[in-house]
């Protein structure tokens, strides 16, 4: 290269010079596109892996949706059944209570006249007070309840006049 006119040196050295610039820019374009490939592919893998966790965090928060709702659902269902038992036992004690009611209407109460019947549900407790003509009617009554009843308080009081009788007694159920 040193034999070469100075202008054929110049010429030389450009046309390396050149050359080396045309490298350096390929061999950049062919490294970034080399970068850009491998971002591209990261880019790819994080995708999926996004996804994929979005996927799991969605079904996680489905299951604690319906975990809640099933544990709501469970109270509600708690709920009413203590409403309902609460009402079975309602029911058990008005079912003794119109049984009694019938019984005592019916049967043992004929032929004289009530003016006050108190119940006292909580005790079992059934006060009556009234009118009887006569005390056989009333002896009749007490031979009913004390054969049907448990805790029978009548009076000897309502048995001392023989007509025209004011009576009261009070029995469990």
């Amino acid at each position: 290269m040193n034999l070469l006119p100075i202008k054929q040196r110049k010429r030389v050295k450009s046309q390396i010079l050149y050359q080396n610039i045309i490298f350096s820019g390929l061999l950049l374009i062919l490294l970034v596109l080399i970068l850009m490939l491998v971002l591209g592919g990261l880019l790819i893998f994080l995708n999926f892996k996004y996804q994929a966790i979005e996927k799991e965090i969605i079904l996680e928060q489905s299951k604690i949706i319906k975990t809640e709702t099933v544990k709501s659902m469970e109270r509600k269902v708690r709920e009413l059944n203590k409403e309902l038992i609460s009402l079975k036992g309602i029911q058990e004690k008005q079912t003794g209570f119109y049984s009694t009611l019938s019984d005592l209407s019916e049967n043992i109460l004929k032929d004289i006249i009530v003016y006050t019947i108190e119940i006292d549900g909580d005790l079992n407790k059934i006060t009556v007070s009234g009118y009887s003509s006569t005390r056989e009617k009333l002896l009749v009554i007490k031979q009913k309840l004390e054969s049907s009843y448990k805790s029978v308080n009548f009076p000897i009081s309502n048995l001392t006049d023989p007509i025209d009788i004011n009576f009261n007694f009070t029995y469990e159920y």
